[in-house]
């Protein structure tokens, strides 16, 4: 079975650094921003799309080309001349998924699912952008080093970012995420595990769920194929101080 876990690697920079990428994150979240807008507006159009599909049908309409000279929203390419065709890929797919939710939402309420006021679509989300390896991340071989492609003064270059961090899972790296918080930056890269599971005539047809909680520290629940929940326990913890910074 494959399984997917997070490593985080942080990120040393100096102040041109900082703003550079305080600049890409601000220009990436815009860009979905408009673009959740837009698919939104044509979701009778987008919504049977599945997949990368929906990449092409979005490009269509943003994004010209020598064979497609014009097209239906020229603004995109005005207001974000030049933006990395890689980002803009992840980030048709960041806003899709955000209209796709919410319109999933919208339809369980306008079926009579209606124990709270209806749904709304908040556009300016604090959404984090995916990198791809080698057209906006390159890594060195030890992982200390990493060029970011980035937006400053107006186009985007790539800079060179130190690291800081082990990587407590190996397996195949996926695209990691370009992430802030409380002014630091750093890199959450997941991490594709390959986990060996037991064999049929083994497995009991019970299994051992954990929930971790909020006001609770965990829940545990041994659950069978039917549903039947067996057994229960509730962890907490007495130094939640301690606890929430471990979180």
């Amino acid at each position: 079975m494959k399984i997917v876990r997070s490593n985080t690697l942080k990120i040393k920079c100096d102040i041109a650094q900082d703003e550079a990428l305080a600049s890409t994150l601000a220009i990436y979240r815009r860009y979905v921003r408009d673009l959740m807008i837009l698919i939104n507006a044509r979701w009778r159009t987008f919504e049977q799309e599945n997949g990368n599909s929906i990449i092409k049908a979005v490009e269509a309409l943003i994004h010209p080309t020598a064979k497609r000279p014009t097209v239906k929203h020229a603004y995109f390419h005005r207001r974000y001349y030049k933006f990395t065709s890689y980002l803009r890929r992840v980030a048709i797919m960041d806003a899709a998924g955000q209209v796709r939710s919410f319109q999933s939402r919208f339809n369980e309420w306008t079926d009579g699912k209606r124990k709270q006021k209806p749904p709304t679509l908040t556009c300016s989300t604090a959404t984090f952008p995916s990198l791809y390896a080698g057209q906006c991340i390159k890594f060195n071989p030890n992982n200390r080093q990493a060029q970011i492609k980035v937006f400053t003064n107006n186009d985007w270059v790539w800079i060179t970012v130190a690291l800081s961090g082990k990587k407590r899972f190996n397996g195949k790296d996926l695209s990691p995420l370009l992430v802030v918080k409380r002014k630091k930056w750093s890199l959450s890269l997941p991490t594709q595990l390959q986990v060996t599971l037991k064999d049929k005539k083994d497995f009991s047809g019970k299994v051992l769920s954990v929930d971790v909680g909020i006001n609770t520290t965990a829940t545990c629940a041994v659950v069978d194929k039917q549903g039947t929940v067996h057994e229960r326990i509730f962890i907490n913890r007495s130094d939640k101080d301690r606890e929430s910074r471990i979180m």
